[in-house]
Formats: C-alpha cells, sequence, structure tokens
C-alpha cells in the first residue's frame, strides 16, 4: 500500500519495504514488536550493515519503526530518520465514565435523530456477526500454500499491540504525517474521542516517548492518505523532510 509513495518520493534514492511475517504461505506472523523489530533489523542490515538509518512506518507500521529505532540505537547504530504515516500511540481504549456514555449517546441522537437507533442495531448485528465468522474461520483450516492470510497477520498485531510497551526514547526526533483529527465527541476538559472510543491527540500521543515531535497534516483519512491524489501532497512533505535529513548528515560530516 505504499508503492504510490515510494515511486513519488522519487527515483533517485532506494526505498525498502518490509513485508509482515506470515501474510503469505505457512510462516507464522510474529507475536511482539520486540521479535518483528529484531527480524526486520537483520534485513536491513543485509542491505545496509551501518547507519545512519532512514526509518519509517504507516498505521501500526509506525510501532515497528519506533522499536526497530530503539534497538538499532541500543546497538550503537544511528537513526537519522523516523517517520510515522498515522500512528496512534499504543494506548487502551478511553476509560469512559456513565457521563461520558450519556453525553455521546444525546449527541448521536441530536445529530442523526431516530435513525441513530438503526444504526446502532446494525453495527450491533455486523459486530455480531463478524465475532461468528472469526471463529468459523480460524476453526475451518485452510490448505492453499499461498493464500492471503490477512485475518491472522491482524490477530497477530492486536495481540501483540495488548503485549507492547513504549519503552526509552529513541534519539532521533519524529515526524508524524497524519490526516485531519477524526475527532467525533469533545468530552469537556481537552478529552476527545474518535468513534471507535479512543483518544484523540494532536501527535497522536507521541510526545512523551521521542524527544521531539514534528507534526504534518495531510490530505484524505487514515487510508486513503497514501493513495492517489492524496499521497501527492504526502510525498512532497516527506520529500522534503528527508532530503532536510540528507543535507543535516552532510553538514555534520
Amino acid at each position: 500500500n505504499l508503492r504510490h509513495l515510494a515511486h513519488l518520493v522519487g527515483t533517485d534514492r532506494r526505498f525498502y519495504g518490509l513485508q509482515a511475517r506470515g501474510l503469505y504461505g505457512e510462516q507464522a506472523p510474529h507475536e511482539t514488536f520486540e521479535e518483528m523489530a529484531a527480524a526486520y533489523i537483520e534485513e536491513l542490515k543485509s542491505v545496509q550493515p551501518r547507519g545512519p538509518y532512514f526509518l519509517g512506518g504507516f498505521s501500526g507500521g509506525g510501532i515497528t519503526a519506533y522499536e526497530i529505532a530503539r534497538q538499532l540505537e541500543a546497538q550503537g547504530d544511528e537513526v537519522a530518520l523516523l517517520v510515522m504515516l498515522d500512528t496512534p500511540v499504543p494506548m487502551p481504549p478511553a476509560d469512559l465514565s456513565v457521563r461520558d456514555r450519556v453525553l455521546i449517546q444525546r449527541a448521536e441522537l441530536r445529530a442523526k435523530g431516530p435513525a441513530y437507533v438503526a444504526e446502532w442495531v446494525e453495527r450491533r448485528a455486523a459486530w455480531e456477526l463478524g465475532k461468528l465468522r472469526r471463529r468459523f474461520e480460524s476453526a475451518t483450516p485452510d490448505s492453499t500454500p499461498e493464500k492471503f492470510h490477512d485475518e491472522a497477520i491482524e490477530q497477530a498485531f492486536r495481540r501483540a499491540l495488548e503485549r507492547y510497551e513504549v519503552r526509552a526514547r529513541p534519539a532521533a526526533e519524529l515526524h508524524l504525517f497524519r490526516p485531519v483529527l477524526p475527532v467525533a465527541y469533545d468530552l469537556g476538559n481537552g478529552r476527545r474521542i474518535n468513534h471507535e472510543r479512543s483518544y484523540v491527540y494532536e501527535d497522536n500521543g507521541w510526545s512523551p516517548y521521542v524527544r521531539a515531535v514534528h507534526v504534518s497534516e495531510v490530505p484524505g483519512d487514515h487510508d486513503s492518505m497514501v493513495l492517489e491524489p492524496n499521497v501527492r501532497v504526502l510525498a512532497r512533505q516527506l520529500r522534503a523532510v528527508v532530503e532536510a535529513a540528507e543535507n543535516q548528515l552532510r553538514r555534520a560530516r
């Protein structure tokens, strides 16, 4: 899903993508971000044995990039650039009080009227059907060796997310590219959440865990920001960040 971005950032530099283990074939997915990062570092060093490294990740891949940066720096390597494309910091869903839930329901009813009740029933039914489908799929083996294991990858990712603890700050500053914040409800006291009931922050929650965060807002939403035509704006801004990092390295030498 990053092929458009790789092409538009420019063919004058190499752009490597790392594929999640288990996406195809029979290999089991990684179960933790730490083991993902360690495996990807082996792949990185097979191409570029020493830093400085430019790292990035889209969505959950940004957490992997963060952990790769942390492990590389612990090994004495330099990370010159860390980029995330709309990656939120790992955190549990918002802890909503009864008052918060009432405020949300009132806001929905005001905005949508009686249609909100039917919409809620439809969403609940879809959730229950999805739960049944996942149970059925997990109980039904598939012998096709090249099956696209997106469901297995997603489940492994969720388990890894539950286990992961954001640790010591990497020295690299973070460049975060994200779309307009998807604020669905303002609960007061600076607490804003999206439709998935997760807190929404200007910096996607990363400021406590990095030396500095530079936020760039790009067109589109979480999925379409890396697709045409929105990806052209993202590519232009990302290229500028990459070139600035390259120039800084040249000056340091």
